[in-house]
Formats: structure tokens, C-alpha cells, sequence
């Protein structure tokens, strides 16, 4: 679990159309949050703190939110020495094109044109805290701008893929349809700033927005149909980060409650009691497979709710007198979500029986929305362990690229972040497989032979407590390439490997 790194975004209003705001696109390749629209912002750089002559962390947010501001958009918040703003021009494009490609900085940028930061421009709004649901957390400070006359944003396709003007209610309602997706904290925003007329949004009383506080979400929202708790679940070495879903409006049900202690557990039900509180319905429990890290918990919420549990029969047979699985679902079963007056069609999940990391392994997909839920089909955050007996590689990888022929795009993984690169993450989850191979085909050519040798080597530099598990990953490469006729085990010790001749 990461410390969350501190960082600054910028609400750019349009200065003239009040109320309108700047939304950006995230490229779909980045690893946070990729493909989600997003206020412009990124972390603060150690030099930011020098050009504020500050240690305050709010006097250093305001010059990395005007940097990142200038870098993602060309919009930049500073005076010259006559006091005017800038305006936009060809000289400030291609200054802008130095600084993003490190021909310069931002510090010798303002000194060298004698430019002032237009620092009481900004209203600090509060900051927000990235839940556990990524290993790349960020402490983010936000803040109301309006754009300067005589200024257009222009997004340049590199980390964004395009920006787009709108009102909170126009940016919530492509929302609500699922025409695109947006963070869970600018989604809490934009909810706010729609609550309130745009003259009032600079004010720092009861009506407006102006403050330092942290503000925290009663509820992380990925779509108006997922929402996500995330916990402290068993890992197979140490405690992991896992999330737990909950997907559908009317009717939900939750995927893979696998909470490890009694705050998480606590997080769950305060879930589900404030959904049935206004009149939703818990409908029942899905479990992707049995690892105590997805099924924790299970039992606690079937019985306290009264719900039925449902996963694939050999989910059921390992979880035999632990969890008592009402129902089975077999390779492409459907569980109705009902009705989503929002786009008005309904809402089904199918599961997919992806075995490979787990004998009753399931994914569940929505096909209207392309929404994936994976499971521990992939991870965003690490590799997955595939364990043999109960792992088996060639049938994951089969698996992956199963999935990855129903073109995912917002990927919802059990470790690590979403993404709206579903397909990509697949698709990259078996290069990394295939590299790996190469990688102990190498090995063995080196004359390593035992399990241990061929870890060491394969996976060089990681730490000692994981070496088992690397291990693992190593016998499940080898039972692939023994299958494949590749490589044959010794026949007087079955934990030395050698290629075949």
C-alpha cells in the first residue's frame, strides 16, 4: 500500500459561457485511470516548491496545478510585467512544446519572460485522498480557475487523448448514459457544482465551494451501476488490497466480499445498508472463484442479508463445508441487473468460465457497456499467481485471450486500478506471460535446472519472501513447455528440468 503522492487539477471554467468546464481525456494506456475523463492536473515536481518560495502544501499545489494546467492544455495562468494575461500565440505554443519535451523548465520559463504567476486567480476547493483501490495513490489538491481571455485549450495526444467543454449537468448526464467515464473524485464534483449556480461557486460560505478541507467519498462510483468498496483481503504472502463490487441499481448484487478483518467487513455493510436504505435490493453474492481473498467474507453477508451465494460447481467443491454455494453457474449463464433508466435497456452480466488461475474460475461481462468484471483473470497492479495443481498456465492463457475477443473496455479487476483499456490489459497480461517463457527457455539454456536455479535466474533482484511463489509461477511455466514437448523432467528428481533434445 503506497503513501499517496501530492498533486494539484484545476477546474477551468469558461470565462465567457459561467458554469462551462474543462474536462480532459486520460490516453487509455496509462496505468491510472487511463481512459477516464478527469479535470486537468498531475503531481507536484520538486522544483514547484522553489518557484513558491513556500513550504505550504497549498502554495505549492498552485504552481503545480498552473503547470500541469499549461502542460496538458497550453492554458496558462500568469501575468506579464504590465499585469496583462498572456495571450495565446505561436511563441506560446512552441514554449510550451520545450517545456514538455525538457528542452526547459518551468521555473526558467517565468523568470526568462519575466512573467508572474496569477496565484489569487485560483479558489482551493478542498483536496481528496485516492482510495485503496490503487497502488498508485495521490493526495490531490483542487482548485476553481477561470480561463484567461484570449486563450483555447488544445490538448496535444500524448498521456491525453482529447478535451471537451460542458456544464456539470451536460458532463453527469453522458455519465448516467455511459458515454463516458469519469474519476470517482471529479464525478463528486461535478455532483456538487451542479447543486449550486456558478456565481455562487467562488464563495466561501455555506453556499459556496471555497475551502481546505478534504472532502471524502460517501461512495466510489465508477458508473451510475458500479460502485467499489475496497479492503484488506489475505494475500499469499502478506495482507493485499482487493475490490469489492457492487453492481446494479434497483437490484445489486456483490462480487467476491473477501474481507480479511472487521473494518472491511464494516465498509461492506455500510455499502449494502445505505443501498437497501433507499430501496434498492440485495439480490445475492458472486464469487469469481475460491480464494479466501474473494470469499472471505461470504458467509458473513449471506446470512446476515439472507442472500444466496453463486459461483461456477468447482468454486462450490473447493469451498465445500466453508461456504454453502445456493447456486451454480455454468459458461455463459446470465444474471439480470435489471432495468437502467438511464440509458433505457438492461442490465445483464454473463459469466464466463475462465479456469487457469483457479479450477471454477468465472469473469462476468456486461456486453451493452463492454464492462469486464476479471476477477483474478488479470491485474492491474501485479502479476497473478498461477499455482499448479489448481493453476494450470496454457488454460489461462487460453482463458485471456478468450476474454479478449469480446473487446473489453472498462476493466474492472479484483487487484489494482480500472482501466478503459480492457482489451489492452489482456492482451499485455499475455506478452508478459510470453516474455517470462522466453525468459526460462534462456534460463535452461544457461544450464539451470532446478526450480530454485530457474527462479532465481528468471526473476532476478525480487525480494526473498516471494521467491516461493516465483516458484510457482516457474513449475506452471514448465508443466506448459513439458506439454508442448519443450522440456521433460528429470527422472530421478521431478524438480529438475531440462529442454527436451
Amino acid at each position: 500500500m503506497s503513501n499517496p503522492l501530492p498533486a494539484a487539477s484545476i477546474i477551468l471554467e469558461d470565462r465567457y459561457s459561467p458554469g462551462s468546464i474543462y474536462l480532459v481525456q486520460r490516453a487509455k494506456a496509462l496505468k491510472f485511470l487511463g481512459g477516464f475523463h478527469a479535470f486537468p492536473g498531475g503531481k507536484v515536481d520538486p522544483p514547484d516548491a522553489e518557484i513558491a518560495q513556500s513550504q505550504n502544501l497549498w502554495d505549492i499545489a498552485v504552481v503545480a496545478a498552473i503547470r500541469e494546467l499549461f502542460e496538458e492544455t497550453g492554458v496558462l495562468l500568469c501575468r506579464d510585467s504590465s499585469n496583462n494575461s498572456i495571450k495565446s500565440s505561436p511563441q506560446l505554443a512552441q514554449i510550451r512544446c520545450d517545456l514538455l519535451e525538457k528542452r526547459s523548465d518551468f521555473a526558467s520559463i517565468i523568470r526568462d519572460n519575466n512573467w508572474v504567476l496569477s496565484a489569487s486567480d485560483l479558489y482551493p476547493i478542498g483536496y481528496f485522498t485516492t482510495p485503496l483501490f490503487s497502488p498508485m495513490r495521490f493526495e490531490t489538491r483542487f482548485f476553481l480557475a477561470k480561463i484567461p481571455s484570449g486563450q483555447t485549450p488544445e490538448v496535444f495526444e500524448n498521456e491525453l487523448e482529447n478535451g471537451v467543454w460542458g456544464t456539470p449537468a451536460e458532463h453527469l448526464k453522458k455519465w448516467y448514459a455511459d458515454d463516458i467515464l469519469i474519476s470517482p473524485p471529479v464525478l463528486a464534483l461535478l455532483e456538487k457544482l451542479n447543486k449550486s449556480p456558478a456565481s455562487d461557486w467562488r464563495l466561501s460560505s455555506d453556499k459556496g465551494l471555497i475551502t481546505q478541507d478534504e472532502f471524502v467519498l460517501d461512495r466510489v462510483r465508477f458508473a451510475s451501476w458500479i460502485q467499489v468498496v475496497s479492503v484488506a483481503c489475505p494475500g499469499p504472502s502478506l495482507p493485499q488490497i482487493g475490490n469489492v463490487f457492487l453492481v446494479g441499481l434497483s437490484k445489486f448484487y456483490l462480487i467476491d466480499p473477501g474481507a480479511l478483518d472487521d473494518l472491511g467487513v464494516l465498509a461492506i455493510q455500510k455499502a449494502i445498508q445505505s443501498r437497501v436504505n433507499e430501496g434498492d435490493s440485495f439480490y445475492g453474492i458472486l464469487l469469481t472463484h475460491h480464494h479466501p481473498d474473494h470469499t472471505n467474507s461470504a458467509n458473513h453477508f449471506a446470512d446476515l442479508w439472507d442472500v444466496p451465494v453463486l459461483a461456477h460447481l468447482a468454486t462450490a467443491e473447493k469451498l465445500l463445508n466453508k461456504i454453502q454455494v445456493s447456486q451454480h453457474l455454468d459458461d455463459c449463464d446470465q444474471i439480470p441487473l435489471g432495468f437502467n433508466p438511464f440509458t433505457g435497456s438492461n442490465l445483464v452480466l454473463t459469466a464466463y468460465h475462465t479456469p487457469g488461475h483457479a479450477p471454477g474460475h468465472l469473469v462476468f461481462f456486461e456486453a451493452k457497456t463492454k464492462t469486464l468484471f476479471a476477477g483474478d483473470l488479470v491485474s492491474t497492479s501485479t502479476t497473478v499467481l498461477v499455482s499448479p495443481p489448481d493453476g494450470h498456465l496454457a488454460t489461462y492463457i487460453h482463458s485471456i485471450n478468450r476474454m479478449a475477443d469480446f473487446n473489453p473496455e472498462l476493466l474492472m479487476p479484483f487487484h489494482g486500478c480500472p482501466s478503459a483499456n480492457g482489451k489492452g490489459v489482456l492482451q499485455t497480461a499475455v506478452f508478459h506471460r510470453e516474455k517470462r517463457e522466453a525468459a526460462l527457455l534462456l534460463a535452461l539454456a544457461n544450464n539451470c535446472h532446478s526450480l530454485e536455479a530457474l527462479a532465481n535466474e528468471v526473476y532476478r533482484g525480487l525480494p526473498d519472501p516471494l521467491m516461493k511463489l516465483a516458484q510457482k509461477q516457474i513449475h506452471a511455466g514448465l508443466i506448459k513447455l513439458s506439454e508442448e514437448g519443450i522440456v521433460i523432467a528429470s527422472l530421478n528428481d521431478a524438480n529438475e528440468w531440462k529442454l527436451a533434445q
